[in-house]
């Protein structure tokens, strides 16, 4: 999308477009989809996650009706995440309800969710496949939730596979018995190999869709409609930033003529005319703007060392050696000629005595 930014027109063109793209969204909702038939149960708790048929969707119809029919009774399942409120469920129905509490689960034993297919072994094939091969689980979305329905459905699921027909799935199980094993495989045309070879027989294959009366994974909306929620969302953002741009412009607009006013020009005028006085008495007094701007009580005045009546280090050493010198001369002196010392200090009337 690219827009020609004009601000007296761009708000309009944006809702118009914003209006088209809500509705466009809306018909893609109500349009009709495979959804599922099982009732809801009453979650009134956030450790009530739901019913197993609610947790998931398939987009593809046909591998939609082999999985629903190959969990089975699982679907009609409630899943928790507590034992005590998988109790509580089983006390309000009177044990009609199945229950899964995921506390209760060893999730040692669940698939990793990023294994290859068994037919690939240290990045390559240990055959050709046909049939387009793939793991059951990844054909799921969960609307929430995901990291409690990946317990779920590795649970139910295990590694189970689903290929195009029944003729492919006998070919991927006599490869991977060679090398592996091979778990459960699915056809989308609705066939079933155990993992344990058995295949055949009405267990082993998929009613009609009409006739699992609802009990089938819904579908999820198009991709399409997620695209039109993020361009959606990017229009709103745009639109919030034009508004912001429009008003901010008015405002600069009213700055603008408030400046340009006659209130505001006359005060220009009275200003220039101060200055022009303030120059004049400055000449007439003999005063430069330099003069005004020397001293100015901003700038701190710089104090003159040599006034310090403390002398620096340096001359009090020297001073401290001639003092001893002299004391000492004197001490000579006395001892010459019996006399008492006496040290007359000439320097700043500063003391004889050595301070400590």
């Amino acid at each position: 999308m690219i827009f020609c930014y004009c601000p007296n027109f761009q708000i309009p063109y944006v809702d118009s477009l914003l209006e088209n793209k809500i509705s466009e969204q809306i018909e893609i909702k109500n349009q009709p989809r495979r959804t599922c038939a099982i009732a809801s149960y009453p979650k009134g708790s956030h450790e009530v996650l739901g019913k197993v048929a609610h947790l998931a969707q398939i987009e593809d119809n046909k591998a939609a009706k082999v999985i629903s029919w190959h969990l089975g009774s699982d679907m009609d399942c409630v899943v928790t995440l507590t034992t005590a409120a998988a109790r509580r469920i089983f006390d309000e129905t009177q044990g009609r309800q199945q229950v899964l509490p995921l506390d209760s689960i060893y999730k040692k034993n669940l698939p990793d969710w990023n294994r290859p297919l068994p037919h690939l072994q240290n990045g390559r094939n240990c055959f050709d496949p046909v049939g387009n091969p793939v793991f059951a689980r990844d054909l799921l979305t969960f609307p929430e939730h995901q990291e409690s329905c990946r317990t779920v459905f590795g649970l139910l699921l295990r590694d189970t596979i689903i290929v195009d027909n029944l003729d492919a799935a006998n070919h991927y199980r006599k490869e991977i018995v060679k090398i592996a094993y091979c778990p459960t495989l699915l056809t989308r045309e609705g066939d079933r190999i155990l993992s344990n070879g058995k295949f055949g027989g009405f267990q082993n294959k998929a009613p009609a869709m009409d006739q699992l009366r609802g009990m089938v994974f819904g579908a999820p909306l198009p991709q399409y409609y997620y695209n039109l929620s993020k361009q959606i969302e990017l229009i709103q953002q745009y639109r919030t930033a034009v508004v912001r741009l429009n008003k901010a412009n008015e405002e600069l607009e009213a700055r603008e003529q408030s400046l340009n006013s006659p209130k505001e020009q006359k005060k220009k005028k009275e200003l220039a005319e101060i200055e022009r006085n303030l120059k004049s008495i400055e000449k007439k007094i003999g005063m430069t703007p330099t003069d005004r701007c020397r001293k100015s009580p901003l700038q701190p005045e710089v104090l003159d060392m040599n006034d310090s009546p403390i002398p620096p280090k340096r001359p009090r050493r020297e001073i401290l050696k001639i003092c001893t010198a002299q004391k000492n001369g004197s001490h000579l002196l006395s001892q010459r000629d019996g006399s008492k010392p006496q040290l007359t200090s000439e320097i700043n009337g500063s003391s004889g005595k050595k301070k400590t």
